[in-house]
């Protein structure tokens, strides 16, 4: 079951960032499926690294202020993504904060509708448990 878990958000990562990048100014996406996952691959390993360093920084008291870095972290991650595919064009670093504030809310909406239509994990497990809860 992890498997498809790790396949289904790694097609929601991909859906959301060709929305993300179609509602977002100044940031291209070109190609197909494999394009779109290949991109989602790149943007997932560069959270990954990114995550360590945004928990090094220094973190204020201010929620908006960490916020705020939190953002500029994640765009200049996925400008630098943007470095290393032709499938994922950004003009500048404002763009690419949009983009992650725009790829963030598609992903979430994405993940609560999957949560929605796909079955419950849980319930494939234990089937007697589900039982003796009724």
């Amino acid at each position: 079951m992890y498997l498809l878990s790790l396949l289904v958000r790694w097609a929601i990562l991909a859906l959301a960032v060709v929305l993300a990048a179609w509602a977002t100014p100044d940031v291209t996406f070109e190609g197909g499926a494999l394009s779109a996952l290949w991109v989602a691959v790149l943007i997932a390993l560069a959270t990954v690294l990114v995550g360590p360093l945004v928990r090094v920084l220094p973190t204020p008291s201010a929620f908006l202020l960490t916020a705020v870095l939190t953002l500029a972290v994640n765009g200049l991650a996925v400008w630098l993504v943007s470095a290393f595919t032709d499938a994922l064009e950004i003009d500048g670093f404002l763009a690419a904060a949009g983009f992650v504030l725009m790829l963030s809310i598609f992903a979430m909406v994405l993940t609560a509708a999957a949560v929605r239509l796909l079955p419950d994990e849980r319930s494939d497990e234990h089937p007697d448990e589900e039982a003796g809860r009724r």
